[in-house]
């Protein structure tokens, strides 16, 4: 009996002649060798755990370019998958059902009020995969997913250097979320006024919770929020006080905006007249904050 050995390492391979019984080499073409290779390496793609995967991660971002200092992200309401990457195992991975739709109609109500429009951010994969709103280490658990996190953050950066530029006097970031912890509120989030510390530092409280604040509008047209217009703490709900993206770019930051969360109940997004009535909150805040300045 002729001892086998690992047909990897051999560039010939030796059976059984099928008449005599007797050990019989037989020589591997070039080709037969660069299948073999590429089959090798096939199988261990599928099979070994981290292995790369390939996509186009500029296609998992959406995004245009705006004529308004204000932008509008979507990191929760994706539903792509990253080729064959695992679902992550922890933190939250519900979909924010309603937030691209919100934003995007949004942005087409403020172009036909004002004849401009704001930025827009949209994350087109799925959280289960990739929670582009949490630092890098705790957003994936394959660094597989890495490309699509730094495209969605990098197009982020990118449009706020480009607003700064445009507009000195101030812009605002708002990062559209939707929770259903407690339906029939919206809550802000700016970790206690930190993130719109420029906005703080110019108008004071009533442009985070008074009546002509974003917030204060919207619960002049029913929509309970949280903190309440006219609190005298701008403490915020701590499941929904500003996270990793609202940390970021605020203005707290030598290069950030000022940087508002709002977390849209189920309820409140389940509206039909929520886009229409946050269009007008942005606006009636806008003019009265000085962004809409000629």
């Amino acid at each position: 009996m002729w001892q086998d050995r690992s047909w990897s390492s051999r560039r010939h391979a030796r059976v059984l002649h099928p008449v005599w019984g007797s050990p019989w080499t037989i020589q591997e073409s070039p080709f037969m060798r660069m299948f073999r290779q590429a089959l090798l390496s096939l199988l261990a793609c599928v099979a070994l755990p981290g292995a790369a995967f390939a996509y186009d991660a500029s296609a998992m971002v959406v995004s245009t370019k705006g004529s308004l200092p204000l932008i509008l992200t979507v990191p929760h309401d994706g539903a792509e998958p990253l080729d064959a990457l695992p679902a992550r195992t922890k933190g939250t991975v519900v979909r924010d059902a309603g937030t691209r739709e919100l934003a995007e109609r949004v942005a087409t109500l403020l172009e036909a009020r004002l004849g401009k429009r704001p930025y827009i951010v949209v994350a087109r994969f799925s959280r289960k995969y990739l929670d582009a709103n949490r630092p890098e280490q705790e957003a994936m658990e394959s660094q597989d997913a890495l490309p699509a996190y730094r495209a969605y953050h990098d197009q982020i950066t990118a449009y706020i250097a480009e607003i700064k530029t445009k507009f000195p006097a101030g812009a605002l970031m708002v990062d559209v979320h939707g929770q259903s912890g407690d339906p029939d509120t919206t809550f802000r989030g700016t970790r206690a006024g930190l993130t719109a510390k420029t906005l703080l530092g110019r108008f004071g409280q009533p442009a985070l919770q008074g009546e002509k604040s974003i917030t204060g509008v919207l619960a002049s047209k029913g929509y309970p929020v949280h903190p309440a217009v006219g609190a005298e703490s701008l403490r915020e709900d701590p499941r929904y006080a500003g996270g990793h993206t609202v940390a970021t770019y605020g203005s707290h930051q030598p290069q950030g905006i000022d940087a508002i969360q709002l977390e849209f109940g189920r309820n409140h997004r389940a509206n039909t007249r929520l886009a229409e009535d946050l269009a007008d909150a942005l606006v009636v805040f806008m003019t009265e904050y000085d962004l809409l300045r000629k």
